[in-house]
């Protein structure tokens, strides 16, 4: 026991009077606050105080649905004409005057379905409120008891004005799972540079391969041979991915699914294909080269796990603010967080599929994107060159400094 107490006091010290140790011990509880804030702020964006008409073909649920929606929800609510169109609304939302309009059929009182369409259809909390209130109007309406064979149904289709939408739910869906395919694989591919580069530096290979190359040269080659990897494996996903949704119609027959079923799961078209494509690349090179550097200042497996934390905070704070970007794709907080170099390869696309962005704000993040990326190289490929070939001294925040001063 003797024996094995002093191996673990050795173990414990040798890792707690390390600088990561401390940084991230006091970096840490932040961090944890900033993942837990920073959604619940973001949740209820778009979800509470929408511009909402509502098209009563009924002529009973309007005034009941109004007060719900505005007592729950703090909508702003008007109610038009029941003759207007969904084309005049729709071009309301386009202008940005409306975010969506409620259409109540002459048949809502009976088996009709209330539909939604508006630019905040995928956010969660506008879902909530539309299924809470619109039956409970309804209900109302009726003068009867709930009938359970008879429930009122409501459609939200997420639109921007430009098409009668598509499936609210399924659009969120598409939108979130492509935000974590690219979340994932780019944090898994950064961080295999990182390991590559300590595996070899602990291994001294590094100084063989220094010998006959240049430090850039290495740190280059790593990036591009690791991105391939992962470009080569996004690239099968996609390809199966497409022709899931391109046949979706006859695979959900085959299983045994209706049409509805079919028309809930949207589709891509080529432009969006190639948007998420390239800020997958460029995501990958940025953060690959924030990982190359710090595999370059630590010495062993262990250093790299603290080392690494707060560049995979980042990632972490973008994936769980994607609330912010479904809750409101049009608003001034989606506009400001996919600009950022740390958030856009994950949170551009999923904005842009769900209609929020142009394509000027696309090509404007990618440039923002590009422009970061050059600063962010130039500045590893210093470090890296540098520490690469040092070993045992972890360096300060002054020593790498000097580092990129060389």
């Amino acid at each position: 026991m003797r024996e094995t107490f002093v191996i673990a006091k050795r173990e414990f010290l040798e890792r707690v009077r390390t600088k990561w140790f401390v940084a991230m011990t006091i970096l840490g509880p932040v961090l944890m606050v900033a993942l837990i804030l920073i959604p619940a702020l973001l949740a209820g964006r778009g979800g509470t105080g929408a511009k909402v008409d509502i098209i009563d073909q009924t002529g009973k649920v309007a005034p009941l649905l109004s007060v719900n929606l505005q007592k729950l929800g703090d909508w702003k609510i008007t109610v038009v004409d029941p003759a207007t169109t969904d084309e005049a609304e729709l071009a309301k939302v386009r202008h940005k005057q409306l975010n969506g309009f409620i259409r109540v059929p002459a048949d809502g009182l009976a088996k009709g379905s209330t539909i939604y369409r508006g630019d905040n259809a995928t956010n969660q909390v506008v879902q909530g409120l539309l299924h809470e209130a619109v039956p409970i109007a309804i209900i109302a309406a009726r003068g009867v008891p709930l009938d359970k064979l008879d429930t009122p149904s409501v459609r939200a289709f997420h639109t921007t004005g430009e098409t009668a939408g598509e499936s609210g739910a399924g659009t969120f869906l598409l939108g979130y799972i492509i935000a974590f395919i690219l979340y994932m694989v780019i944090t898994l591919y950064g961080i295999n540079v990182m390991r590559s580069v300590v595996t070899e530096k602990a291994s001294r290979v590094v100084e063989l391969m220094v010998a006959a190359t240049k430090p850039r040269s290495m740190m280059s080659g790593k990036i591009l041979g690791v991105g391939g990897v992962g470009l080569a494996q996004v690239a099968v996903w996609f390809l199966f991915g497409g022709i899931a949704l391109a046949y979706r119609t006859a695979i959900l027959k085959a299983l045994g699914a209706g049409a509805d079923a079919a028309s809930a799961l949207p589709s891509l078209d080529a432009l969006q294909v190639v948007t998420i494509v390239a800020f997958f690349i460029l995501g990958y090179l940025f953060y690959s080269t924030l990982y190359a550097a710090i595999g370059a200042t630590v010495s062993s497996e262990q250093d790299s796990q603290q080392a690494q934390m707060p560049v995979t905070m980042f990632l972490v704070i973008g994936m769980v603010s994607m609330t912010a970007i479904t809750g409101d794709p049009r608003g001034s907080t989606s506009a400001i967080m996919t600009l950022v170099p740390f958030w856009s390869p994950m949170l551009m696309p999923l904005r842009y599929i769900l209609g929020g962005a142009s394509p000027a704000e696309v090509a404007l993040s990618l440039g923002i994107l590009v422009v970061s990326i050059l600063v962010i190289a130039r500045a590893a490929a210093k470090i890296y060159r540098v520490g690469i070939l040092m070993y045992g001294k972890r360096p300060g925040f002054a020593e790498l400094v000097r580092w990129l001063r060389y």
